[in-house]
């Protein structure tokens, strides 16, 4: 697959703001909702929100183009290399604890439940893996995704059905006392449309469509807003309830749509200057962040045993320096990995 650098660019942003939105939330739950540091931690919170949803939009963009050569060959080959990076992390995280009693404590002390809990965390996965298994739900999907994306009118009679039905529905006509609407649609059992599949073929579709500059200004405007209206809902629902309220961070929020929206529209347009456009280092960093992705809960969760938190330290710097350090150190194993012959391919998803 060529390369294309501007979109390689925003994977890797895509992927950074991936690793700080898990090290900004992992204790967002935990620190007093009126005090500054859950201030602080949720605007990194809520400035990270576009990072999955264009995760998708990038895998959609690549795939479903109608122009790119597509046989049942390589979309076998897709499917089976991605189900078996699947299993291979999901093996990585599932017998953690059963090796770790049974080497160090002794394997009479691994119990029934121990390797019960172990083979359901390797059927399932663990829990940030969750976007291996959408993904490979639109990989099945794919020769049908691909023939909506025939016809770009009726890609966007899609997405538009789906913006209605998963943003507008869900966010605003709770507020204007739609119940009726939201019971009636709720009916139609669209399901097809409740998930992030939208997100999947926004990216192709935005691809595909020339927006004049007015239209950009636009996109960017309401983005920047949508930004600002995240973390100040946010801040404001949960201190109201005192409660962690997670809506308005949600995927399924419009505010989220926006952002994302104009995180992918910006890099787009953006014209990337002619030294990094001859970097071999970008290419190389976009080629690791699936290991990233993968490796990087497990970086969280050793730093945690030892003692390492955000809130051991002020999170205003906490989170950004422990977020750079998974990030450059998952960077640099994903890419001594990539390098293993045959298996490096397949544990990196390249």
């Amino acid at each position: 697959m060529k390369r294309v650098i501007k979109y390689d660019l925003l994977r890797i942003l895509a992927c950074l703001a991936v690793v700080l939105l898990h090290v900004s939330y992992g204790y967002w739950s935990v620190v007093d909702i009126d005090s500054p540091d859950f201030t602080t931690m949720t605007v990194y919170n809520g400035i990270t929100r576009f990072a999955v949803p264009v995760f998708f939009m990038l895998s959609g963009l690549f795939l479903l183009n109608p122009e790119r050569e597509f046989t049942v060959k390589k979309w076998g080959i897709k499917i089976l290399k991605l189900m078996t990076g699947f299993f291979l992390w999901s093996l990585f995280y599932a017998f953690q604890s059963v090796l770790y009693h049974g080497f160090l404590q002794g394997w009479g002390s691994v119990t029934q439940e121990m390797w019960s809990n172990a083979v359901t965390r390797l059927i399932m996965g663990h829990s940030h893996m969750w976007f291996l298994l959408d993904l490979a739900g639109f990989y099945l999907l794919l020769p049908v995704l691909r023939k909506i994306c025939e016809d770009r009118r009726v890609t966007g009679y899609f997405l538009l059905l789906w913006v209605i039905v998963r943003f507008l529905i869900t966010t605003v006509f709770p507020y204007i006392g739609g119940d009726i609407v939201i019971v009636f649609t709720t009916s139609m059992h669209l399901y097809m449309l409740t998930g992030y599949i939208g997100y999947f073929l926004l990216g192709y579709y935005l691809d595909k469509t020339d927006i004049p500059k007015w239209g950009r200004c636009v996109i960017y405007t309401a983005g920047a807003g949508a930004i600002v209206f995240t973390i100040a809902k946010t801040l404001q629902s949960c201190r109201a309830t005192q409660t962690y309220d997670e809506r308005w961070i949600s995927p399924s929020n419009i505010n989220v749509l926006l952002f994302s929206i104009a995180a992918f529209v910006f890099f787009k347009y953006w014209n990337v200057p002619e030294w990094l456009k001859n970097s071999k280092l970008v290419p190389a960093m976009a080629g690791s962040t699936f290991f990233v992705y993968m490796v990087h809960p497990f970086c969280q969760e050793k730093l945690s045993l030892l003692g390492i938190t955000v809130i051991r330290y002020p999170v205003i710097l906490s989170i950004p320096i422990m977020t750079l350090g998974i990030f450059a150190a998952s960077m640099l194993a994903g890419w001594l990995v990539g390098k293993i012959p045959v298996i490096g391919k397949w544990i990196t998803f390249q």
